[in-house]
């Protein structure tokens, strides 16, 4: 009997290759797990960083033509590339003089060329009804590359963020 619990604790001994490999396969799992949390959080606050800026320039771009009210009435601000991207006309306004409605383009033009360096695929547009003035924007916080004229998912499935805002103005 004794021999016989002998050798039954020289079985228990340590671990078997088995065992170890099923260990080491949970722990890979769990890690795998939480480096794909990290990326995950990484690409959430980069999100909310454009979300964040972009909130900003749009209450800068209600500022300018909140400052211009008779050119924001006149429809002078009024201005999308939702469709394409493309920036405003260049106006320039610092060495030459110009009219209330080349200004208010040389404003559009301005904010734009600021801020589509800090936000990916800026698109925007500035539309005035019956004092109302609509701005509406969007950008690629996934940083796929391409704009978006809305919301909508591309393609391959990413929604671009957008935000918009109803000022009125008299």
């Amino acid at each position: 009997m004794q021999r016989h619990q002998q050798h039954i604790a020289h079985k228990q001994q340590g671990f078997t290759l088995i065992e170890l490999l099923i260990a080491v396969v949970i722990v890979a799992i769990g890690l795998l797990g939480h480096a794909a949390l990290q990326i995950q959080s990484v690409n959430t606050a980069h999100q909310a960083r454009f979300a964040q800026t972009a909130n900003v320039a749009m209450l800068d771009l209600v500022q300018r033509f909140s400052a211009m009210p008779e050119a924001t009435i006149n429809n002078e601000f009024n201005f999308s590339n939702l469709a394409d991207g493309s920036a405003p006309d260049d106006m320039d306004c610092l060495t030459s003089a110009c009219s209330r409605s080349n200004f208010a383009k040389y404003e559009i033009r301005e904010w734009f060329m600021s801020h589509k360096v800090y936000i990916p695929q800026l698109r925007f547009s500035v539309q005035h009804v019956s004092n109302l003035v609509t701005v509406k924007m969007t950008w690629d916080a996934n940083l796929s590359g391409v704009g978006a004229e809305d919301c909508t998912a591309d393609a391959s499935g990413n929604a671009h963020q957008c935000s918009e805002v109803a000022v009125w103005v008299r």
